[in-house]
């Protein structure tokens, strides 16, 4: 099943799934589009940007000014003719934080969109909840669409000064049946003290294994940031470099994956304020 997940990316092996398989179960597995990717993709914490938000809202209390705004391009899986990208902002609307992205994800022959708007709210000091609506379109070379609308519950909570924990229950809810989005949790724990982020987090999705997956980002606050990353289920390797500069910045990810081709991703970040 595993492995049927990491080759997914193919588009003859989506187009033998989608004949045997009901309901659909849609692919939406490819990591590496974004700056958490280069730390092991661990989205629920760390330092803050989009990418994170568009997953765990609850940390949008983490990441100032507003309005910012992401652009994203990825080759996944070098020599497969597979394209992924994303856009992506954070804003505020009578002093409500949101957050609103698109990712794609696909070629001529299969195709994943995904469209997300999140928000959050301090309970208490330290500890923020978030919400996230998300709707999926799978497109598949002579087949209908198939389509989903999920709902995703989040937390954030300061532990102390330095250390984070966020947790993520993806598509707790669902509609349209026709594509099945598996249920998610994702809990993490991150620590800011000293030179280096480090990053720790844990994934469950249904009918699969616990994937464990360790980061680290270093220098957290510098203009210039590189990062590391390890996923123990996949046994995905990942690094890449963050530069910022005033309302400006850019960033490379780049994964290694044991039985496919490396992925390539770039980035562009736009500070309004």
């Amino acid at each position: 099943m595993l492995q049927l997940r990491n080759l997914l990316c193919n588009w003859r092996i989506a187009l033998c799934a989608t004949l045997i398989v009901t309901p659909l179960f849609a692919a939406f597995e490819f990591q590496g589009i974004g700056w958490p990717a280069a730390s092991a993709d661990i989205r629920v914490v760390g330092p803050p940007h989009l990418d994170r938000l568009l997953t765990n809202p609850a940390l949008m209390d983490a990441i100032a000014p507003l309005p910012i705004f992401n652009l994203q391009y990825s080759r996944p899986f070098a020599g497969l003719d597979l394209q992924a990208g994303s856009v992506s902002g954070g804003f505020t609307i009578r002093g409500v934080p949101l957050v609103s992205g698109v990712r794609y994800f696909g070629d001529e022959y299969y195709s994943e969109f995904n469209l997300i708007a999140g928000s959050s709210r301090a309970l208490s000091p330290g500890f923020r909840t978030g919400i996230a609506l998300n709707y999926f379109r799978l497109d598949v070379l002579g087949f209908e669409p198939q389509q989903a609308l999920t709902l995703s519950l989040s937390t954030s909570v300061e532990l102390t000064r330095h250390i984070r924990l966020g947790s993520v229950v993806q598509h707790v809810a669902q509609a349209e049946k026709g594509l099945s989005i598996p249920q998610r949790f994702l809990l993490g724990v991150d620590y800011s003290g000293g030179p280096l982020h480090l990053l720790v987090g844990i994934e469950k999705e249904a009918a699969l294994p616990l994937e464990l997956s360790i980061g680290v980002v270093s220098p957290p606050e510098q203009k210039w940031q590189i990062a590391f990353g390890y996923r123990d289920l996949s046994q995905t390797l990942s690094a890449g470099w963050r530069f910022r500069f005033k309302k400006f910045g850019a960033h490379y990810t780049w994964l290694y994956h044991p039985e496919l081709p490396g992925s390539h991703g770039f980035g562009l970040e736009w500070s309004f304020q």
